[in-house]
């Protein structure tokens, strides 16, 4: 129990949330220590235990907003609790003036006549209104007035499809085909090597096979091709051969930058470089969470 008071609180930002986040992202936030700062040891359990408790109910994917029209009992109580993380400001009220307000929380357009006189109330409702605030009537610590218009609250639209193609990893002919002609390459590059002998241009063959396997599985088109290319040409010329260094301006520095253009252009190249960051990046994330 606490003593009934009047609030201030970002209505807005918890309406957002309710149209924007499912149960999930607002549950892995909370044990991430997002709310640390604004929620009590008690609220913390508490939202904790009731998310779960949807999650259970494979409502999770949803919206919070469709979990609490599908459970208005712990929707009710979800929605209180993140209410009372936006609280900015709380006045409490005397007993003898409480029987003006309404008997059950309630969102306040403007105070009631007796409490509108008082002064750190008045205070209150004037900052609320500058700041963009509601005021609400509290009887319990995370009791606040569920939105009247919750079937309004209609999730944001997608985003625009981008026509954009996702990697496929290669399968069939055209995965032995690539798998052949990388063994080759290696084949190529290391018996020599195993014999005693170093190759003159290490880079030429080898490297010409391994990079056609990598175009082939990934399905490269023509541009992908012709940057694949470039790049081996830079690898081959002259001025590498010879060990010359700092590398000469033309034709290598060129070359290498319409190599790397030819192969972002290639849709395909593009896509598989997305995939190898997506992976990079999910196991980044597993291993930080470990």
């Amino acid at each position: 129990m606490i003593q009934p008071a009047i609030v201030s609180y970002d209505r807005a930002q918890v309406i957002d949330i309710v149209r924007t986040q499912s149960p999930e992202a607002i549950r892995a936030r909370l044990r991430a220590g997002d709310f640390d700062q604004v929620l009590d040891p008690d609220g913390h359990a508490l939202l904790d235990e009731l998310l779960t408790a949807w999650i259970q109910r494979a409502v999770g994917p949803l919206t919070l907003r469709d979990a609490m029209l599908i459970d208005p009992y712990r929707g009710r109580q979800v929605y209180g609790i993140l209410c009372s993380m936006t609280v900015r400001q709380r006045v409490e009220v005397p007993a003898d003036l409480a029987i003006h307000l309404p008997g059950a929380p309630t969102d306040l357009a403007e105070l009631p006549p007796p409490l509108a006189g008082l002064p750190e109330l008045a205070a209150l409702a004037s900052q609320a209104a500058q700041t963009g605030l509601t005021l609400a009537w509290q009887a319990q610590r995370y009791d606040f007035a569920p939105p009247p218009n919750l079937l309004e609250l209609t999730p944001p639209p997608p985003v625009p499809y981008r026509n954009e193609l996702v990697f496929e990893q290669p399968t069939g002919l055209r995965r032995w085909i690539a798998i052949v002609l990388a063994v080759f390459g290696v084949i190529v590059l290391i018996v020599p090597l195993l014999l005693g002998h170093i190759p003159e241009h290490p880079a030429s063959w080898p490297l010409a096979l391994l990079t056609l396997a990598l175009m082939i599985g990934i399905k490269a088109g023509p541009l992908g091709y012709l940057g694949a290319f470039c790049i081996w040409l830079v690898a081959n010329l002259p001025s590498l051969r010879q060990g010359t260094f700092p590398i000469s301006l033309w034709p290598d520095i060129p070359l290498v930058a319409l190599g790397l253009l030819l192969l972002w252009r290639d849709r395909r190249v593009r896509a598989m470089w997305q995939f190898v960051r997506r992976q990079f990046n999910r196991r980044h994330d597993v291993s930080g969470a470990n």
